[in-house]
């Protein structure tokens, strides 16, 4: 129903009354009749498709809807997954933390995302971005809000990933300087794996005589403690094959410990953690002395990729060895590798040709 009301001041105004499903009486006030009568009729057809949002539910505040959605909504992630989004969350809670998140408008969240853009980096603010598109979806599902107001904002544009990868001899050099920790270097460089994956390795996870390291575990440092957990996703569950000339290298790491042992521990015999190994083995150092400023122990294993490639291997191989779960994400890296092949189906398809006279000619 909508009732005309003239103020004090002879002012009109228009309001709304109507019920929400629960049998509640809502109304809401405009300054002109269509705006009303619109209105009006967006809610009867809420109510008619049973979309019908409260709008008292969107007086929560963005603070409050994250608490709540820490607590509810992220229990199935992982550890290091949740420490992510806790510190993505506190650049767009100091925005807009108290909010009502129903006042919340798609040109807030732009203009957001542009001020963010200017202090941090454009993968930062990427994933920023999607920490409060994730919390929004739960206030949709919760129904505090009808529709994801930061949908369809603008990303800036991202950099080309970093090219850095060790040629053979690059690795052979540096594992040579790193002396004690040289094996380290290059089992990273010729298996694949991730810091997390070497970090948890234990003794009964090397198959020497079958040349085989299965990846069952992860140790990934969260907020100063060793999360230990199975593989990213099920592509990361995976068997690499070892080369011959690594197998002595691995053999000698793990003589004489027990299959429950890890193969690299730190001096402790706990975890290792990256940061604490660079600085204690070495690392920078030796990087810098072979004009290498910058490599980190995952550039390794971007390393493996190519090397793979030059051995052989083709992109549904590497995928497999490096578990991505995606081929895309492995083409997306590694794409370059294939440049050669063009020229190859180039020279292959010319062979398909009859050449015909004529054609070309003016």
């Amino acid at each position: 129903m909508i009732e005309k009301r003239i103020g004090a001041t002879g002012v009109v105004r228009w309001r709304v009354r109507y019920r929400t499903p629960d049998y509640r009486q809502r109304s809401k006030t405009f300054a002109r009749r269509r705006d009303a009568e619109d209105f009006q009729a967006e809610v009867r057809r809420s109510l008619h498709q049973g979309l019908f949002i409260d709008p008292n539910r969107g007086k929560i505040t963005l603070r409050v809807l994250w608490d709540e959605y820490e607590r509810t909504g992220m229990g199935h992630l992982r550890a290091t997954t949740r420490a992510q989004y806790r510190t993505a969350s506190r650049h767009f809670l100091a925005q807009f933390g108290r909010w009502p998140v129903g006042k919340i408008e798609h040109a807030d969240v732009a203009d957001w995302v542009t001020a963010l853009s200017k202090v941090k980096g454009p993968s930062a603010v990427r994933s920023t971005y999607r920490v409060l598109c994730l919390l929004l979806d739960h206030g949709m599902r919760t129904r505090r809000i009808s529709h994801n107001v930061a949908r369809g904002v603008r990303m800036p544009r991202q950099a080309p990933a970093r090219e850095r990868v060790l040629p053979v001899q690059q690795v052979e050099a540096l594992a040579v300087r790193m002396g004690r920790e040289g094996d380290l270097v290059l089992t990273m460089a010729f298996l694949g794996l991730r810091w997390s994956e070497l970090a948890a390795l234990t003794v009964a996870d090397v198959d020497l005589s079958r040349g085989r390291v299965r990846v069952v575990e992860r140790a990934t440092e969260v907020a100063g403690r060793i999360d230990v957990s199975a593989p990213k996703s099920r592509a990361s569950h995976r068997e690499v094959g070892v080369m011959g000339s690594l197998r002595s290298v691995l053999a000698a790491r793990i003589e004489g410990k027990a299959p429950d042992d890890l193969v690299f521990s730190s001096p402790e015999g706990g975890y290792l953690r990256n940061g604490n190994w660079r600085n204690r083995s070495g690392w920078f150092d030796a990087v810098a002395e072979l004009g290498l400023d910058g490599i980190t122990p995952h550039d390794l294993r971007r390393s493996f990729g190519s090397l793979a490639r030059m051995a052989g291997a083709d992109l549904r191989w590497i995928q497999k060895a490096m578990g991505h779960e995606s081929i895309t994400t492995t083409a997306r890296i590694y794409a370059h590798l294939y440049d050669d092949e063009l020229d190859a189906v180039a020279a292959a398809l010319d062979t398909l040709r009859t050449p015909v006279t004529g054609v070309g000619e003016g």
